[in-house]
């Protein structure tokens, strides 16, 4: 069942499965050393696939000044491949769609999934930076 919520919205239970999913990835798979959990998630909605108690996609959305924005876009190990991803994003892109049309959507993406974006309409807007240690390039959303 796709849900989306505002942080106070989250049951304890949903919040522990999506920060565990994220920490899981992140921070775990990825070996990354960063703060997982920041003030973002307090102003996000949370948008989320959950099946039999399990967190199996996940991003958080938000206005952040003049765009409007996802990150933390992740889909559990077990479903990575069917699909589940582009799922995720046709329903961020429907929802900004219908609620912040007037905004351009931008992210900050790892290179290693910019084809996954740019197959959804986004293009790479200035050159590649590191942050945390990982490589990452602005996108910018170009409907179609």
């Amino acid at each position: 069942m796709w849900c989306i919520r505002n942080f106070n919205e989250l049951s304890s239970h949903d919040f522990y499965r999506i920060a565990r999913l994220r920490i899981d990835t992140f921070i775990v798979e990825q070996q990354r050393i960063y703060q997982e959990l920041d003030d973002w998630d307090l102003l996000a909605k949370h948008v989320y696939y959950q099946c039999d108690g399990q967190i199996l996609a996940y991003a958080r959305m938000f206005l952040a000044g003049v765009h409007f924005t996802f990150s933390r876009f992740v889909t559990h190990s077990s479903v990575r491949g069917t699909g589940m991803g582009d799922q995720l994003i046709k329903l961020i892109l429907h929802y900004a769609r219908n609620n912040y049309a007037e905004y351009p959507i931008k992210i900050e993406s790892n290179r290693q999934v910019l084809k996954f974006y740019q197959r959804h309409g986004f293009q790479i807007q200035g050159a590649p930076y590191i942050s945390d240690g990982i490589p990452y390039v602005q996108m910018l959303y170009q409907p179609q």
